[in-house]
């Protein structure tokens, strides 16, 4: 993935919170590490296995997993970064 596209998965999200899976209101630290060790979750960049998982606080569709492998997780947040204003 590459920065672009990596800035167009941000964009998508946003706009349709709903194709992330809905995760528990109360999730935290462990329930990121279980998601992960558990395993079955694809990237939602690339479809390789998840190796990492945020969630997103969506202020329309609430909680949501976002399942990323390592390479996508480190673009994503390049490309969040850039895309934050100074």
């Amino acid at each position: 993935m590459n920065a672009a596209a990596a800035a167009g998965l941000l964009h998508l999200i946003a706009a349709e919170p709903t194709l992330l899976p809905s995760a528990p209101e109360d999730a935290a630290g462990p329930d990121l590490t279980r998601r992960v060790r558990d395993g079955g979750h694809l990237c939602l960049g690339c479809g390789h296995p998840a190796t990492a998982t945020v969630i997103v606080n969506s202020p329309t569709a609430g909680p949501r997993w976002l399942d990323l492998c390592s390479d996508c997780w480190y673009t994503i947040r390049l490309a969040n970064d850039t895309e934050r204003p100074a």
